[in-house]
């Protein structure tokens, strides 16, 4: 398994808990609080992988106001994502922002001027139908 593949397996399986321990949660603490509790795990975790890394870092710019803005962003995804799920079934609101990577993709080609191919789209469309199916 390559490297990129195998750490899209853990980050899949990971969020996979992550989704169902927020709705645990959200059963029994709000949402603004949970938000916090997993601020502060995020900082420990943050800690304990930059101890084990400690690669330099060549700041620039970009690369920092995108980090800020990634920040920003998944931030209030966080936080409505909490609310959601405070709300609704995990089994509808997990698929259904779980379609943010549709949105990445579209960016991409936007923004980045990343490729869009056929096969993406049907990717794009019959995630979207996935999502559909598990929200009945």
């Amino acid at each position: 398994m390559t490297g990129w593949l195998f750490y899209s397996v853990l980050a899949l399986i990971f969020w996979g808990f992550w989704g169902i321990f927020n709705k645990i949660a959200s059963s029994h603490l709000p949402c603004w609080a949970i938000f916090w509790v997993e601020l502060f795990v995020y900082l420990i975790v943050g800690v304990f992988i930059w101890g084990l890394l400690r690669t330099p870092v060549a700041w620039t710019l970009p690369g920092l106001a995108a980090a800020i803005a990634a920040g920003f962003s998944g931030g209030l995804a966080l936080f409505f994502f909490l609310k959601a799920l405070s709300l609704g079934p995990a089994t509808v609101v997990v698929p259904l922002t779980s379609l943010y990577p549709l949105i990445t993709v579209v960016l991409g080609a936007i923004l980045l001027q990343e490729s869009l191919t056929l096969r993406h789209l049907a990717g794009i469309i019959l995630a979207a139908g996935a999502v559909w199916l598990l929200s009945k």
